[in-house]
């Protein structure tokens, strides 16, 4: 917890409340006999294949054995014993193939499981599926040209946001209560804004990182998409084997850093962002405005330098440990989508900046980025900062390249990371919680990040905050 954080009021009701998420819920009827795992796990089956327009999985388990037999499901021991759960594609799950959406790791199936699946499993999880994703995980549409687009579950035309589009898709659309995906530079609470369901990132290295298809170890990490916060802090606890409190909002201090995080909201966005401020306000957190000093001088030059720098390092060397028969200058020169391919054929050939470069971003630009954040919870006793977790809601499929924003093109890449890019590099711990629908319903996020190891306090605030908003309606059927 912050040592920002107040004693929960004896009259906040948030700070009482019980977990009933769905998948809490759902392994309630387990535990009672009064549904069988292997029912709960086939219907979770045909729920894909229902939703099969959805594009949301490269591997459905029909196609390869389950890992776990179903008639023995609700046998296992664990929290989570007989719980349907997806993965996405770039994570190692034994018995399917991890193909991070590319076509030089089609063939690739791991001997065995990342640890965090092996802790997931060992509670008795089943896996159902790999989760289609944006190529390599370099990406925000998830428009995956060897795959095929995730789509969006509220308009089918619309982008599921990436690069774990598979896992947030399938959540929100309901095939699952949860699952995995990856977050380098927003790659989890990106989809999940989008798509209408919550998205986890913690603190890096809070997870193993290993068994994990890898973009940049600094910035990479594993984290979760649920329907419910509840049901994120359930795997969260399983992970870690860390609880976490439920948390009151009368008295906390929610910083709004408008400087940077609030410039340029879509017009669409905005007006979603002021109610669930106002939500806020209302229950009796603290509205503190706010700013991380010189944010985007210490973001812009330093965040994809580092990652393509660590691309090829970090890609080899998950190859070698695994013993995967696939080079990394073959899967460059097999990438499907032409942007990604020559990011990874340039750093192979011709290195984009120098090892002392990357030591200087490393040792000195981005702890300076971290020093900013410290100091911006520190100076104004905040226990979170509050934001919009996009500027924009999902736009069509296709637009990959450009992207409008209140009528002005932006490159799509810049105009979805920009919020969850710098608190990504910084190593912090961030949720994004649905906020509400635009006036066409579409969905928006609101995201809480805290200081490194606070992972606790910002999964309490943020299903603190998920109880006052009205429940948001369920995708229409497309």
């Amino acid at each position: 917890m912050s040592r920002h954080t107040k004693p929960h009021p004896e009259g906040d009701a948030t700070a009482r409340c019980s977990r009933d998420g769905p998948a809490a819920r759902l392994l309630a009827i387990l535990r009672s006999g009064e549904l069988q795992a292997q029912d709960a796990v086939d219907e979770a089956i045909n729920r894909a294949r229902r939703h099969d327009k959805l594009n949301a999985f490269i591997s459905l388990a029909d196609a390869v054995p389950l890992p776990v037999n179903h008639a023995e499901a609700t046998a296992l021991p664990g929290r989570s014993a007989g719980l349907p759960i997806a993965v996405k594609d770039n994570i190692d799950v034994a018995g399917f193939r991890t193909t991070a959406g590319t076509p030089g790791l089609r063939d690739w199936r791991p001997a065995t499981d990342a640890p965090v699946v092996s802790r997931l499993r060992g509670e008795g999880a089943v896996i159902i599926g790999k989760t289609n994703m944006h190529e390599l995980a370099v990406g925000i549409t998830s428009n995956n040209p060897t795959f095929g687009a995730v789509r969006n579950p509220h308009d089918h035309s619309l982008i599921a946001g990436g690069s774990s589009g598979g896992s947030a898709a399938a959540v929100a659309m309901g095939v699952v209560t949860a699952a995995l995906g990856t977050d380098t530079a927003g790659s989890c609470r990106i989809p999940a804004s989008l798509c209408g369901c919550v998205g986890f990132r913690p603190t890096t290295g809070r997870y193993p990182s290993d068994g994990v298809v890898p973009l940049a170890a600094t910035r990479d990490t594993i984290g979760i998409l649920a329907q419910d916060v509840s049901d994120a802090i359930l795997l969260d606890e399983i992970i870690t084997d860390t609880p976490t409190a439920p948390a009151g909002l009368k008295g906390r201090r929610l910083g709004v850093p408008g400087p940077y995080f609030y410039d340029d909201l879509d017009d669409q966005v905005r007006p979603v962002i002021d109610a669930a401020l106002a939500r806020l306000e209302d229950a009796g957190a603290v509205l503190v405005q706010t700013e991380v000093k010189q944010l985007e001088q210490l973001t812009a030059p330093i965040s994809l330098a580092l990652t393509l720098f660590e691309w090829p390092r970090d890609l080899g060397r998950y190859l070698s440990t695994h013993r995967c028969p696939v080079q990394v200058w073959e899967i460059a020169d097999q990438i499907a989508g032409n942007v990604e391919r020559e990011w990874l054929q340039t750093e192979l050939s011709a290195p984009g900046i120098t090892h002392q470069t990357y030591l200087e971003i490393i040792q000195h630009n981005r702890p300076s980025l971290i020093a900013a954040y410290r100091q911006c919870f520190e100076t104004d006793r905040l226990d979170a900062l509050i934001s919009p977790t996009t500027r924009l809601p999902a736009r069509p499929i296709g637009q990959d390249d450009t992207v409008t924003i209140n009528g002005r093109p932006m490159p799509t890449l810049d105009a979805y990371l920009h919020n969850t890019d710098p608190s990504s590099l910084a190593g912090l711990p961030g949720i994004t919680i649905p906020a509400g629908l635009t006036a066409t319903g579409l969905p928006v996020g609101l995201s809480f990040d805290g200081p490194p190891g606070n992972d606790s306090t910002i999964l309490a605030l943020g299903e603190a905050f998920q109880r006052l908003r009205p429940a948001l309606p369920a995708p229409p059927l497309v």
